[in-house]
């Protein structure tokens, strides 16, 4: 047991023993990069003090709940522990050896500190310009900080158990520093990984990390080393340390100077590019000059960036590629789906895009990667052409669209490839086969809407009785030619597009647009429409109201003792909805089938008596008759009503396909669940749920050979999914050298603009959600969240308006936004950050800004 290691040591400690940041003081040491030198007081240093602490019944009475009143407690009792003997010797024998050092920095560096996954950055406390015989009561501060409340409530909050706490502490020559800063391998603002950041000013480097003076910052290119762009700050005051070893605050003598040269910007990169290659993955550091030497302070790796996947990936200084989450941008969520999921959502998009229409892999349009799925943006615009390229993707990532000046130069492909090719060919073909279902359409609407319903009922009927009775791969080839007429005739909704285009022509300058936009809503023929209607039935029915939870709910259903007319309302919801839901196109989410108990909880977050479905019915019911009293006087009331009654019935058959396909996928996850319980009952699998981690190849080659090994497939799957798992939200767009693009759009103060949804204004609190029913939305407030999909849809029943962080005219929030009638505003990105619960915001949904009003 080694109480204490010098920067100098021969020996790289364990993690467990110095913490993140002191190892790799040592290590940096070791190779020789200029660091001021110091010592780490190790765990084991602490342990005597940490048993003490966990021996109190105020330690136990953390670990059941944590609070900060009992960490406050846990602090106190820290603040009067004593050094034992061999504390006092270690600590003693290593300062003699640092008799040159006569003022210190103390800082903190716990085993959870700086990894690679998670970093507890400013959280413990640290002291600067500690003379060497205050060291003891600094120490002990030190240590006290691992108590607090903020740093046990974030490990809970990251999975972190806080039994396991630990703490080493860093003694380090403090310098007396001219200039000092922070610099970043890679652009923490952009993602970029072929730009350094540079943070720099006058005196200490605490100034910046304690966010009390703003810097100067200096982006660089790291291949051509060149300096792209230098905001020079206003650095009002800097720290200044004092031979008595006190910290000053003075004021600057030339605050809007630069702090660095431009020889010295490339001494700090050279830095931190050394590190950077030194570890093998990005870093952050802190520097600093000290009698024109630059010296490294402190080398972390940078948890917060985005990793690129390998295959997605060019080489420094080759030209780039640029990629667009495609699920990110229109399915509500931005989580990978599951190895199997991906396989057949794939099949999926090229079902739906038109076989051939949108090639995936090498030369085309879309990339199918570890459960992600993205456009290629640069050969969509060699491919199909800048400008259609650009409204193809503008319309889900707006930053696109804003910044296309700039994308289309710097990342369209050179070369036309054979898939690009043969994807115009299929364009054409498609093309023309789909002029006869929009001709038949509009010549005998009633008599087509009819057919489609017909032949919807029969997928369903057709879709339902697949059973497990033949390898997977037949099976999902069965259930996609099932499919398959219904994608074919998938246009059947544009006439229904082309009929409100009239009417709006119709009634051009007569100021009724509003009017028009509430004829668009709850449309009898969008079946995600008719599902919110079956939902609030349901919720209305009195024994649903007299059940008094979740498990009398849940009991009842599954011994079918509700009345006859509940259980057949309630089966035929099953029947047509049960497999709706969150992240309902990933074969391996389970279906509201599966648990009654979530049905339940949806039903009764439904307010049946102030609700925007009885509203918008109410609204559409007398804009009609408005309507038709003007068209009347224009003497274009059978233009009018025919053209309503194709919107009507015609248009919201757009939703058709998903939602069959959804009730498809579901029918499969039932299947897989089947063929993974044979798999477990073999041996092969550990868990039911693995076999959502095999590819659909794998699943089929096990049904035909029993000697076919799973388990190393399924390791070998997740291996690149782990080494993103840290990702909480994926950006909608990534270069292959890992820049992202923002949105640019500017508003006045206190305004939030981004892409107009469903017309309307309206005034009310927010309620920012991140799952649909972490808290009740309650009636008049306004739904803030990043996007939604059909399991958020009895929320939006409630919704007075809704602000949506990512999303296009077609995302889920924004088809049901229109349906209802509430005004929408999407693609405001970091809206759940800006707008905080109860805030009295205004969302205008005609012209796509939100402004957060001060009361």
């Amino acid at each position: 047991m080694k109480l204490i290691y010098s920067f100098a040591s021969s020996y790289i400690p364990k993690l467990s023993q110095v913490g993140g940041k002191g190892k790799a003081l040592i290590e940096t040491t070791k190779a020789g990069f200029l660091v001021p030198e110091g010592i780490v007081l190790s765990s084991d240093f602490f342990e005597s003090w940490l048993n003490e602490i966990k021996q109190t019944s105020q330690w136990s009475n953390l670990l059941r709940a944590i609070t900060k009143e009992k960490c406050d407690e846990l602090k106190k009792l820290a603040a009067k522990l004593e050094y034992t003997e061999s504390q006092d010797k270690e600590l003693n024998k290593y300062l003699n050896e640092l008799d040159e050092v006569t003022i210190f920095a103390v800082r903190s560096s716990s085993p959870e500190e700086d990894l690679l996954d998670i970093s507890f950055a400013g959280m413990y406390e640290s002291y600067l310009g500690v003379a060497k015989e205050n060291l003891k009561p600094a120490i002990l501060k030190a240590f006290a900080s691992m108590l607090d409340y903020r740093v046990m409530e974030y490990k809970n909050q990251h999975n972190t158990s806080i039994e396991t706490t630990s703490i080493a502490i860093i003694l380090q020559k403090q310098l007396a520093s001219e200039t000092s800063g922070i610099g970043f391998s890679l652009n923490p603002h952009n993602n970029c990984y072929d730009e350094i950041v540079v943070n720099a000013s006058f005196g200490l480097g605490e100034a910046i990390v304690s966010g009390g003076v703003t810097p100067d910052t200096y982006i660089i290119e790291k291949i051509k080393k060149e300096i792209l762009d230098k905001a020079i700050a206003d650095k009002s005051y800097g720290l200044w340390l004092r031979n008595n070893a006190k910290i000053e605050k003075c004021d600057n003598k030339r605050p809007k100077s630069s702090a660095l040269s431009d020889k010295q910007i490339f001494e700090v990169v050279e830095l931190i590019l050394a590190c950077e290659a030194h570890y093998g993955f990005p870093v952050d550091i802190e520097w600093a000059y000290e009698g024109n030497r630059l010296y490294l302070l402190q080398v972390r790796p940078i948890t917060t960036y985005i990793p690129l996947f390998p295959e997605l990936m060019t080489k420094p200084g080759e030209r780039k590629k640029l990629y667009v989450d495609i699920i990110g941008c229109s399915q509500g969520f931005s989580d990978q789906l599951s190895v199997l999921g991906l396989d057949i959502w794939a099949i999926v998009m090229d079902l739906v895009q038109g076989q051939g229409m949108m090639p995936a892999g090498e030369g085309g349009y879309m990339v199918n990667l570890h459960g992600k799925q993205y456009f290629d943006v640069s050969n969509m615009l060699k491919g199909m052409g800048s400008k259609l390229a650009i409204v193809t993707v503008g319309n889900v990532d707006l930053a696109i669209k804003d910044r296309k000046d700039e994308i289309i130069p710097e990342y369209k492909a050179l070369k036309v490839t054979k898939a690009m090719r043969q994807s115009k060919k299929a364009m054409i073909k498609i093309a023309f086969a789909t002029i006869p279902t929009i001709l038949k359409m509009i010549l005998n609407p009633r008599k087509q809407r009819t057919k489609y319903l017909e032949l919807s009922d029969q997928v369903i009927v057709e879709i339902k009785s697949l059973k497990n009775n033949k390898p997977f791969n037949d099976l999902v080839a069965e259930g996609f030619n099932i499919l398959r007429p219904i994608i074919k005739n998938a246009v059947a909704y544009v006439p229904g597009e082309l009929a409100i285009g009239r009417i709006k022509k119709m009634f051009r300058n007569t100021g009724l647009e509003s009017e028009i936009a509430t004829i668009c809503v709850d449309l009898a023929s969008n079946p995600t429409a008719a599902m919110g209607k079956n939902l609030l039935q349901l919720a209305r029915e009195p024994e649903l109201q007299d059940t008094e939870d979740c498990d009398e709910f849940e009991r009842k259903i599954n011994n079918r003792s509700y009345s006859k007319d509940f259980m057949q309302q309630y089966d035929k919801y099953m029947y047509l909805y049960g497999d709706r839901g969150f992240k309902e196109i990933d074969i391996a989410t389970p279906r509201i089938y599966n648990n009654p108990a979530d049905l339940y909880q949806q039903l009764t977050h439904i307010n049946i008596e102030n609700n925007q479905l009885d509203k918008a019915i109410v609204r559409k019911q007398m804009a009609y008759k408005q309507l038709r009293e003007v068209a009347k006087k224009l003497d274009k009331l059978s233009s009018f009503e025919k053209n309503a009654y194709i919107y009507e019935n015609l248009f919201g058959f757009r939703e058709t396909p998903k939602y069959l396909t959804a009730m498809l996928i579901g029918r499969l996850h039932a299947i897989a669940l089947e063929i993974g319980n044979e798999l477990v009952r073999e041996g092969r699998l550990e868990r039911v749920e693995q076999v959502f981690d095999l590819h659909l190849a794998e699943i089929t080659r096990a049904q035909k050979d029993i000697s076919a090994k799973l388990l190393p497939s399924i390791e070998s799957n997740l291996r690149p999914y782990r080494r993103v798992k840290h990702i909480k939200q994926w950006p909608l767009n990534i270069d292959s050298r890992g820049k992202i693009f923002y949105p640019v759009r500017k508003g006045a103060e206190g305004e939030l603009v981004g892409l107009a949804i469903s017309s309307g204004v309206v005034r009310g609190k927010a309620k920012v959600l991140n799952s649909p029913y972490e808290k009740p939305l309650l009636p008049g407030e306004i739904l803030v969240t990043h996007a939604t999909e059909p399991a958020w849809t009895p929320i939006f029943i409630n919704a007075s308006g809704v602000v949506l962080e990512v999303g296009g005219l077609l995302q889920h929030g924004a088809i049901i936004a229109r349906e209802y009638g509430i005004p929408c505003v999407s693609n405001l990105r970091e809206a759940t950050k800006m707008i905080k619960d109860g805030d009295l915001i205004e969302v205008d949904g005609t012209s796509g800004v939100v402004s957060i009003i001060i009361e």
